[in-house]
């Protein structure tokens, strides 16, 4: 039998019963409880909108807890300007993906999103922060945006994408306590559950910017700008961190915190140290600081992946500007490449940064590391490395690919972020 032939009317049914979905709307401003939610006679609030059950949730096994509901898997609700309250969802696994979405033109905010569990939602154009809400919220979020966190293993395909994420938009006047305990996490993808995204986002100002914690879990395209803590966590399997800019590390040690900052760094998740495998690390920027004259200075490691084993990771074409050590360190690794990346020291200290082959077990082996440029490498850990065409890095090779880089990134996502209206690198930032 061909199974080919099977496959063709599945797919044929889902784009069909994707194509026939309904769009509703929410308008702060002219809405009512009372609507259809129709263009013209719309709800008021996405909050009231799930408070109403006006959204059907399907259990895992398929059936929903309210069948008569208007909006069901395939629909999509248009969000339009004004304040809409929280997104939470406790359980909503649905069959063909439900959008909620900024309508186009509009500028909707919510104070945080959270689908505990479930399968195919995606949240997109929004501005989410709890600063933007006109009292306190019952609640401070830990994580602006929690995708999958009670999740079993069903949990799958939950999207956050073309977002505002910020702890607050504007960070000046806090203080070394403030970066380390009033700011929020910006993204937290899955616990339990696979393959969820966070795509072209801009998360401002947080402890830390994205969090990767499912397997195969996707980050691409964000910018996380202003953080005190890490930049973006790769802690399962099969995640994929690429074409992000990464910029803007706060506080450290000698203001109280005694995290280790890295703009990427991988450990396993709520282990900290065992093996890790196929995570892909591509394309991204990394720049510790765009302006000298940012406040509560302090160093950032680069990529920073020092518990493994490490296996079958991919770490290329990335551009790392710091004043540290760790350009690319990759501790323990087996089977992995290391390919195309350039680490170039921000200011004239000592500490410049490497591409390094390190260990803490003694199982580094078999790894590829070529057509790097950094300062220095250090491959000593990998008896049977295969090291080819390394480089010492010069300014103007630095220059040059950073500038490829972001034509690259700015071609696919924008050189403005959509909601924030931001660059994703400023002009003329400088090493």
């Amino acid at each position: 039998m061909n199974r080919c032939l099977l496959v063709i009317p599945f797919v044929w049914l889902y784009l069909a019963a994707a194509s026939l979905g309904t769009t509703f709307y929410c308008d702060p401003g002219k809405g009512t409880p009372q609507g259809d939610g129709s263009a013209q006679s719309p709800w008021r609030t996405i909050e009231e909108v799930f408070a109403a059950k006006l959204v059907q949730l399907f259990n895992p096994d398929g059936t929903a807890s309210n069948p008569a509901a208007p909006v069901k898997p395939g629909d999509t609700i248009l969000l339009r300007t004004g304040w809409h309250g929280v997104v939470r969802i406790s359980t909503g696994f649905n069959p063909l993906p439900l959008t909620i979405a900024a309508q186009e033109g509009h500028k909707p905010q919510v104070g945080f999103v959270e689908v505990r569990d479930g399968a195919n939602w995606v949240i997109k154009g929004l501005s989410i922060s709890p600063s933007l809400a006109p009292g306190p919220l019952q609640r401070r979020p830990a994580h602006l945006v929690t995708l999958g966190e009670h999740g079993g293993e069903r949990c799958r395909g939950l999207v956050v994408a073309d977002c505002f994420i910020y702890s607050v938009l504007d960070s000046s006047a806090w203080t070394a306590a403030d970066w380390t305990h009033t700011a929020s996490d910006g993204i937290w993808l899955g616990r339990t559950g696979a393959a969820h995204v966070a795509r072209n986002n801009y998360v401002l100002n947080t402890r830390v910017g994205i969090s990767l914690c499912a397997a195969d879990c996707i980050a691409e395209g964000n910018v996380v700008a202003n953080f005190s803590a890490d930049g973006i966590r790769a802690t399962r399997d099969g995640q994929v961190i690429q074409d992000n800019v990464i910029k803007n590390v706060f506080v450290g040690a000698r203001d109280g915190d005694d995290n280790h900052d890295d703009g990427i760094q991988a450990f396993l998740f709520n282990v900290g140290t065992g093996t890790l495998r196929n995570v892909v690390l591509r394309g991204n920027i990394i720049f510790e600081r765009e302006s000298d004259g940012l406040p509560w200075p302090n160093h950032l490691q680069g990529i920073g992946c020092f518990d493994g084993p490490l296996v079958g990771f991919t770490v290329e074409d990335n551009v790392v500007c710091v004043a540290h050590y760790h350009g690319v360190s990759l501790y323990d690794a087996q089977g992995c490449t290391i390919r195309g990346n350039v680490c170039f020291a921000r200011g004239d200290g000592a500490l410049r940064p490497w591409v390094m082959l390190g260990q803490k077990k003694k199982q580094a082996e078999g790894n590829t590391v070529r057509d790097n440029f950094a300062h220095s490498f250090n491959f000593k850990a990998d008896l049977h490395v295969t090291a080819e065409n390394n480089a010492s890095v010069t300014r103007e090779e630095f220059q040059r690919k950073l500038a490829e880089r972001l034509v690259s990134i700015n071609g696919k996502y924008g050189e403005l972020h959509t909601v924030s209206g931001r660059k994703r690198l400023e002009a003329g930032s400088n090493p």
